[in-house]
């Protein structure tokens, strides 16, 4: 498996979200979840641009789903009684881990679909 670095990041992807000092956790994290969307398929292959593509979209996802809490626009603010809402991705009720996977899997779409990749089935 070759490792998305930085650099590829910033000059080929074209990235500007991701801190440099946090962007190997996230881009774990983004391989973990491409390894589970096409079945362990591209275990210990070296990753091609679209993949890499793939991999630093998905990153971007995630850090900004983690950072959410800590930069979140206000929808709404009510001063006597201070009730502050935020806008957020994810409606009431429905598990922040579910969306997230459901909105990186639909990246991995984009970028793979026609690659095989996230297909399990027999050919």
């Amino acid at each position: 498996m070759q490792e998305v670095i930085y650099n590829y990041y910033t000059d080929h992807y074209g990235g500007r979200v991701i801190p440099e000092n946090e962007f190997s956790y996230v881009i774990k994290k983004a391989e973990m979840y491409l390894h589970s969307f096409t079945f362990n398929q591209l275990e210990g292959q070296p990753y091609d641009n679209i993949v890499k593509n793939c991999l630093c979209d998905m990153a971007e996802a995630i850090y900004k789903v983690e950072k959410q809490g800590d930069e979140s626009i206000k929808k709404s603010e009510s001063t006597d009684g201070y009730s502050v809402s935020y806008v957020t991705e994810i409606a009431d009720g429905q598990n922040p881990q579910e969306v997230l996977r459901k909105k990186l899997y639909g990246i991995a779409e984009c970028y793979l679909m026609n690659t095989g990749f996230l297909y399990l089935g027999v050919e």
